[in-house]
């Protein structure tokens, strides 16, 4: 029995008033176990189905819901049990439907074969065979990119990232690269006056990564004008330095 139980029955027998804590207390001072494990505490509490109750929850939970459970219980014996306290019971006594919610080996869905329309039907805003988007943009059409200010141009060239025969590149790269073939890896297109919307090929200049780096620290985008020139020029001669030193150790 519960300590509750205990406590009762303690009282009665020996005809004291002693309360469920200083029972407990007892248990606790003597490291007194009831010895059950597990749901097995709660099997020994009042129970409020009877045992045909029990039985037709054991049998009837194998096939249906917790949800059709409650509403075939109630409809059976007449009672208005909850869903909550149909499931309290089930899972104070341990009770488990054995189902895994997983399709069997071999189970056909019965969508199975359908694909696209072929399931669902054409509507009134499905696409047409050859139909273009009206959102679509023609070659050539350009925008800024919100991430880093350069201004993109559609071109007629594979989109190495989805496989479609177009796609946006960088304004400034791809009229670089129309005059003088693709850039190399190891070197960059930057703009002469740090202007990012000026895509003329007379302010467009091939550098490599690290002299773009030296520029940056030297803030060569907020120089004049006038000075650009002489620390364009004082940056490429210090990467030539460095990297004969380099070298050279």
């Amino acid at each position: 029995m519960n300590v509750r139980d205990l406590t009762v029955a303690f009282n009665k027998k020996f005809k004291v008033e002693k309360t469920e804590a200083a029972i407990h207390t007892i248990l606790s001072r003597y490291k007194i176990c009831c010895g059950r494990k597990g749901s097995a505490k709660l099997k020994k509490r009042t129970k409020h189905l009877t045992e045909e109750q029990e039985e037709f929850i054991l049998d009837t939970y194998k096939n249906i819901s917790i949800f059709e459970l409650t509403a075939l219980f109630n409809a059976h014996f007449k009672t208005c049990k909850t869903i909550q306290q149909i499931k309290s019971f089930v899972h104070n006594q341990g009770i488990n439907s054995g189902r895994t919610g997983h399709f069997q080996k071999g189970h056909k869905p019965w969508n199975n074969g359908t694909k696209g329309q072929g399931l669902t039907g054409a509507n009134s805003g499905s696409f047409k065979k050859g139909q273009i988007p009206p959102n679509r943009k023609p070659i050539g059409s350009e925008r800024i990119c919100p991430k880093d200010g350069f201004i993109l141009i559609k071109i007629a060239e594979k989109n190495p990232y989805t496989g479609f025969s177009t796609r946006y590149k960088h304004k400034h790269v791809h009229i670089w690269e129309q005059s003088n073939g693709p850039v190399p890896k190891s070197m960059v297109v930057a703009f002469k006056d740090s202007d990012k919307t000026n895509c003329e090929l007379e302010n467009l200049m091939l550098i490599s990564r690290a002299q773009l780096l030296n520029l940056n620290r030297h803030g060569y985008k907020e120089m004049p004008a006038e000075l650009k020139p002489s620390v364009l020029a004082l940056s490429k001669l210090q990467v030539k330095t460095w990297a004969k030193e380099k070298n050279s150790k």
